[in-house]
């Protein structure tokens, strides 16, 4: 049917196919005309569909996490700060009661330098009424910080005091006497007085 003359190609069979001749032998190549059978897989859509939904469930879960996650860090977060806001103003108003307190331990003492002051006058002026600078007998000494002064007013380091020493009751509450001055130094809790107006 063919010889070694032929030329290399594909060619008829009985049965309708067709074989390659390389010039020299017959070889046993798949027929180009004859149909390829391609199998052809379909892919099926519900493994595809569930798939889908376990990865939409599993990001809404992750979503739903990271929100409960985010959430309560925001949460604790919020917590922590009003916490530290209580406890700053706990230690606020502790120290300010202590503040206070020693606010409140100053007035007294300042009270009770005064109530000093009026005691040495006293002294001082009974020792001049026995002196004979004028007449007795001393009723009652009573000081006052000058120009509207306050033992009240802490940051004053230094008060002036004007003091009355009365000697004679003259009726309706009222006292004639004598001046005295004393000035209190409420650094070094030091004072001086003396005879005389301020």
């Amino acid at each position: 049917m063919t010889d070694n003359n032929t030329p290399t190609g594909w060619y008829p069979q009985p049965d309708g196919t067709q074989r390659f001749w390389n010039g020299s032998a017959w070889l046993d190549l798949p027929d180009p005309g004859a149909a390829t059978s391609v199998t052809k897989r379909r892919i099926p859509k519900k493994p595809i569909i569930i798939g889908l939904a376990v990865l939409v469930l599993a990001g809404a879960g992750g979503t739903v996490a990271w929100k409960v996650n985010h959430d309560a860090q925001v949460a604790a977060q919020v917590a922590a700060a009003e916490e530290a806001a209580n406890r700053e103003a706990e230690r606020v108003a502790a120290e300010n009661a202590e503040q206070e307190k020693r606010a409140a331990a100053e007035r007294l003492s300042r009270q009770l330098s005064v109530a000093q002051i009026e005691s040495s006058i006293e002294t001082m002026a009974n020792e001049h009424v026995n002196k004979g600078m004028y007449d007795g007998p001393v009723l009652n000494v009573s000081c006052s910080p000058t120009n509207g002064g306050s033992t009240d007013n802490l940051t004053e380091t230094t008060t002036v005091f004007e003091c009355f020493v009365a000697t004679e009751d003259i009726g309706d509450r009222r006292m004639r006497g004598y001046k005295y001055h004393a000035t209190m130094n409420w650094s070094t809790e030091e004072f001086t007085y003396g005879f005389g107006a301020p």
